[in-house]
């Protein structure tokens, strides 16, 4: 898979890529849960039907890291985790944007457009609830109201729900998959992500605690890359030694 960032937006034109056309998706992406997964899925399908390169945007971290910082929890994934994971399921490219002022200024029509041009987009994936622009201004009716100017095709697939025991339906989300890693339910958790929950132990060294949403405080055992049981303590929602490895995985 191929990673560009939004200033080498320009330097896809002369891809591979940009000769095919592309399908994109847009988005944070965060833990690249069931509800990612049935959208990307959708997205390389129509790919694959109308021959052209799978893409997706995403930012160097979750909006709500920035627009909500006061009480974010914390990152499902890092970025490498996230790159990594888009690449398993065999998307084309990536684009990672910082969401800078500059960028989150941008109308939603002029984002749309920028993809059209520089990435040669024929096809856009998102939720059904997917906004985009300034303050989220650009709607799904006003999405397809531009693609229908602009000879884009729009698919927009519907959430996934997860039944809890009590018979209680919840939207799959990265919000709600925050809180069960902060319960501790990480069979749910599990469920919810296709894979165990895991840290990324190279961003807590770098980082000097992560930014990933961690588990109630206590002493844990998760299984590291090697596929070795390494002790692993939080206190006070800080992870207090740093494992000899490179990722960890709550099973």
């Amino acid at each position: 898979m191929t990673v560009y960032s939004w200033d080498q937006i320009d330097t896809i034109s002369a891809s591979k890529f940009y000769a095919a056309g592309t399908a994109l998706s847009a988005g944070s992406f965060d833990g690249l849960h069931l509800g990612h997964r049935v959208l990307l899925q959708s997205l390389m399908e129509c790919a694959k039907e109308k021959s052209l390169a799978s893409g997706v945007i995403t930012f160097s971290r979750p909006l709500p890291a920035i627009k909500h910082s006061s009480d974010y929890t914390g990152d499902i994934s890092t970025l490498n985790q996230r790159l990594k994971l888009f690449e398993e399921l065999g998307i084309d490219f990536a684009i990672v944007v910082d969401f800078t002022p500059d960028f989150s200024s941008l109308k939603g029509t002029d984002f749309l457009s920028i993809l059209k041009d520089k990435c040669n987009m024929k096809v856009l994936a998102e939720g059904i609830d997917f906004r985009c622009g300034y303050k989220g201004a650009t709607d799904t009716q006003a999405i397809k109201y531009w693609a229908q100017q602009n000879a884009v095709e729009c698919c927009f697939v519907d959430p996934v729900y997860y039944t809890e025991a009590d018979g209680n339906e919840e939207r799959v989300s990265s919000s709600y998959i925050r809180q069960m890693i902060q319960k501790g339910f990480f069979n749910r958790v599990r469920e919810l992500l296709s894979r165990p929950y895991s840290l990324d132990v190279q961003n807590l060294r770098d980082k000097k605690g992560g930014v990933q949403v961690l588990p109630p405080d206590g002493l844990y055992h998760p299984v590291s890359e090697q596929d070795k049981l390494v002790p692993l303590e939080i206190s006070g929602q800080k992870v207090v030694t740093i494992p000899d490895c490179k990722e960890v995985f709550f099973q």
